[in-house]
């Protein structure tokens, strides 16, 4: 289970300007990306399917948090796709400024 590949496009001054969310949301993708890392270098099983029998709790949560986190991930990329959109008018080029 790797992490996803979600890093955020680069902010630049004139975007942060125009949405300034965006800045904390590519610090909570870098966290989240650090966060599924750091669990997959404590239990790397969670790197395959194999599980042990019984799974001891703490691989089960970092099992689950991963796949929250990888939802979560999703749900921000789309949401920064959204505000980008939205500041480029319709018929003109992807800069928005």
């Amino acid at each position: 289970m790797a992490p996803p590949n979600t890093d955020p496009p680069p902010i630049d001054h004139r975007l942060l300007a125009a949405a300034p969310e965006l800045a904390t949301l590519a610090l909570l993708e870098t966290a989240l990306s650090v966060c599924t890392a750091a669990l997959l270098a404590e239990h790397p099983t969670l790197g395959h399917d194999l599980r042990p029998d019984p799974e001891p709790p703490s691989l089960r949560e970092a099992r689950r948090l991963i796949a929250a986190t990888h939802r979560l991930l999703g749900t921000v990329a789309r949401y920064r796709d959204a505000v980008l959109d939205s500041l480029v008018a319709p018929g003109h080029d992807a800069d928005p400024f």
